[in-house]
Formats: structure tokens, sequence, C-alpha cells
């Protein structure tokens, strides 16, 4: 972790700026790593930025152009020119080419391509046809692929002679395929080395474990190469012929991302915040976090209508009111925490929408939360009668409120863990994102509940 204070690397960047002292700023930057130099650029005001974007060197930085958000993206090209970046692009990789042009404004996105070597612009191009959530959009073609009638000393020649020309991507294998394209498996150079040179590259093959197809979620190849410990995952078409792969430095950005978005979901926001929040404007966060705001305080007006609907009860027992935000937030908790696990599950690819596993939730859930019960029961049954007890002065009304709080506490435990773990399963159902299962949500529900619970007990028991 870097000991830099960025945030006042920022301040003394844009003061020099701010006094003309541009190349002072510069040279300040050269000092850090590339992704840190990025992370300055985004915390300075759009006008410093522009006077250093003017004469940056582009290069340096050229790892972490891909991911700038399009905001950033649009001022470079804008102030540098189509020329300038061209020139910076040919040297990535085929797949950051591909999400930078992406992220470009859509009217300069051809004339970025043209300006490319024919050859390296049409395979970026055929990468940008696929969707962005997709495993198309972030495959590499540019890995070592080789027909199962050459020998091993065909391969490694040619393997050699494409690697100083830099036609390959960082890679850990080499892909064998058939004479219509379909891929058989894999070997990696270490094997080759220590192999007769004579014999043909196929009895060299090791059994692909797992592939997926370009249209198909990014997330399920990060899932597949989690389940297969694997490196590199192979793309290929509906007739298993061989696309690409799917390396390891893009396996972990589609984790970081899908955590980062499935967190989000989890915390109500529902829009995922593409760009840096660094750079975002106020109004555009409010947008995407005040539809489920709204939505969860109407939601909330049932608990108030339900609390309305009980005045009676709590004008004559008024200490009732004392346990019911205890009550509301520990369901609210223990919904919250049941759905994160089975969220985590699902996510991980350990639970499966099936009977069985279903079957498997609800009896798991139902005994952790008779555990959890067998100890909260009596913390709750003491509480209840030693504040009413405090209060009131009268046994008798303290153990009956004692009880009316502890049978409200069991039954909204199972009531929000039961809400909280299968809300993401029917989701799942459904085919939408189980994340979207919030905490917020979850909280309502078991808010809706507990309330409700609590004061039928009570006028049941205490006769209100």
């Amino acid at each position: 972790m870097s000991s830099v204070d960025l945030g006042q690397v920022a301040d003394n960047v844009e003061s020099l700026v701010r006094q003309d002292r541009v190349e002072e700023a510069i040279s300040l930057l050269k000092g850090l790593p590339p992704h840190e130099v990025v992370s300055v650029l985004l915390r300075l005001k759009a006008d410093v930025r522009a006077k250093l974007l003017v004469s940056i060197d582009l290069e340096r930085i050229s790892e972490e152009l891909a991911k700038l958000p399009p905001e950033i993206i649009a001022e470079i090209i804008s102030l540098r020119g189509l020329d300038d970046v061209a020139k910076v692009l040919v040297k990535l990789p085929v797949d950051e080419v591909a999400d930078f042009i992406s992220k470009a404004p859509s009217k300069v996105r051809v004339e970025l391509l043209r300006l490319l070597p024919r050859d390296f612009a049409h395979t970026v191009a055929s990468l940008m046809k696929f969707p962005g959530e997709s495993v198309g959009s972030v495959m590499t073609t540019m890995v070592p692929v080789f027909p199962a009638n050459m020998t091993v000393g065909e391969v490694l020649e040619a393997y050699i002679q494409k690697s100083k020309l830099g036609l390959y991507e960082p890679h850990y294998y080499i892909y064998i395929v058939n004479e219509e394209g379909v891929l058989l498996g894999y070997t990696d150079v270490k094997t080759l080395l220590i192999k007769p040179r004579d014999i043909a590259i196929s009895s060299c093959v090791t059994p692909i474990k797992a592939t997926i197809h370009p249209f198909a979620d990014r997330e399920e190849a990060a899932k597949l190469a989690i389940q297969y410990d694997l490196l590199e995952v192979p793309v290929v078409d509906f007739d298993g012929r061989f696309m690409g792969v799917v390396t390891l430095d893009d396996l972990l950005d589609v984790i970081s991302s899908e955590y980062t978005e499935d967190l989000l979901k989890y915390a109500g926001v529902v829009e995922a915040i593409k760009g840096s929040y660094v750079i975002e404007k106020p109004s555009k966060l409010a947008l995407r976090r005040l539809p489920a705001i709204v939505l969860l305080y109407l939601a909330n007006a049932i608990t108030g209508g339900i609390v309305a609907s009980f005045e009676k009860a709590i004008e004559s027992l008024a200490i009732l009111a004392a346990f019911m935000p205890m009550l509301a937030d520990n369901s609210g908790n223990i919904g919250s925490q049941s759905s994160a696990i089975i969220l985590r599950a699902l996510v991980t690819g350990e639970l499966k929408l099936n009977k069985r596993d279903i079957l498997t939730i609800l009896v798991k859930e139902f005994f952790t939360t008779t555990l959890m019960v067998a100890i909260l029961a009596p913390i709750a049954f003491t509480l209840g009668f030693v504040i009413t007890y405090v209060a009131l002065h009268e046994i008798m009304l303290a153990l009956k409120v004692a009880i009316v709080v502890s049978v409200a506490l069991i039954t909204s435990c199972y009531v929000a863990d039961v809400a909280g773990a299968f809300l993401p399963v029917i989701l799942a159902k459904l085919r939408v994102d189980p994340a979207t299962a919030s905490a917020p949500i979850i909280t309502t529900i078991a808010d809706i509940s507990t309330v409700l619970v609590y004061f039928t007990v009570a006028t049941i028991l205490l006769h209100l």
C-alpha cells in the first residue's frame, strides 16, 4: 500500500498549475507509479487537469487508459487528438484497446479504428461487437494457437518467431485445434521443451477442463476460473471452435467489478456507478440512490400504518413502544445476515436452484435461527422484565410484557431469517440478479413483520 497522500499531491499539483508551473507539476507526477498518477488526475478540477493532459506522457499511463471513466477519455481525445491517442493504443493489448474505444465518444470511434494497423483494428473491432458485460468484451485473441498436425519442433519455432513480433499478449498456455478449428486442448512451453521435436503436438495435449461462449456473462468466466482453478478460460463458439481466452488479469478485473456492483446493489444502489466516485457529480449520485430510498420510504409507511392501527394498545400500555426499535433492529440484522450468506453461496456457485439445495437452505436456516433464538430469547425476556418493572413497579405486568417481547422476538427472528434467505433465491429463480435483494429491502420486510407480530401478540396476551 502506498504511503503517499494522493490528496496532498493533488493539492500541490493544482497549486503549481495555477501558478503556470506546469512542467514542475508534471515532474512531481513522474515520481508516482501510473495508477497513482491517474488517481491524482481524477482528483483535479477539469481546467487544471486539461493543462496537464496537454503535456503529460500518455505512454507512461498507458496501462491505465482502459480503466479511465468515459469523461476523462473524452478529455484526452479532445486535448491530444486522435493521432497521439492511436500511437499509444497500438502498443496495448487488444482487449484494453477495445475497452478504451468503447468508452470513447461515439463520433470518434470509427476514426480511431482507422488510425490503427489494419489487422490490429480488425481484431479490436471483433471484440467491440460483443456486449459490454459479456465474455467476448474481455476476451483476447492474441494467444498462441496451432493445428494438431504440427510437430513439437514446428510449434516451438513458430511460437518463438511470433513472440518476437509481439503477436502474443501475456499468456500461460498454447492451444491446440483440429482442422476445423475445434479446440482439442492445451499445453505449455515448459512441457514442449522437454518433448522430442519430431512428435506431433497432439500427443502433448492436456484436455480442457471448461470452456465458455463469448456471449455468456463475464461473471460466469470468473466462476469457472475459481471452480476449476484456471489461469485462463478458453472461449469457443457454439461449434466448439476456438476464439480466444479470458486471461488472469482480466478475470481479476471482472471479479473486482462484479463484487463492487453486487456490493452497491446490496446497499440499495441498483444502478452501478461505472466511473470514478471522485469525479462523479452529486446530481448523478443522487439519481442512482434516490429510487431505492423513495420506494423504501413508501414501504416504511406500511410499518407506520400498522403502528397507528394499534394506537389504543399503545395508549393502554405505553411501555410497549420502548421495545419496538430493539425488536425491529434485531430482526433486520438477522434478515440481512441470512440474505448475505445465501447471496454469497449463490454467487460462488455453492448453492444451485434445485429442490435439494432449497430444502437444505430451509433446514439449515431453521436450525441456525433456533440456536440463535435459544440465546436471544432469555436476554429479551430479562430486558423486557427489568425495563418494565423499573418503569411501572408491577411484577405480574412486567412478566407479561417480558413474555410478549420474547414471543415477538422468536417469531420475528424466524420470519426475518426466512425472508432474508429466500428472497435472493426467488429473485434468482426469476432470473433477476439476487444481489437486488438488498439489505434495506430485507430490513424493511423485517420491520413490517416484526411490528405486526409484536402488537398482535401484545393485544392477545395482554388483552389490550
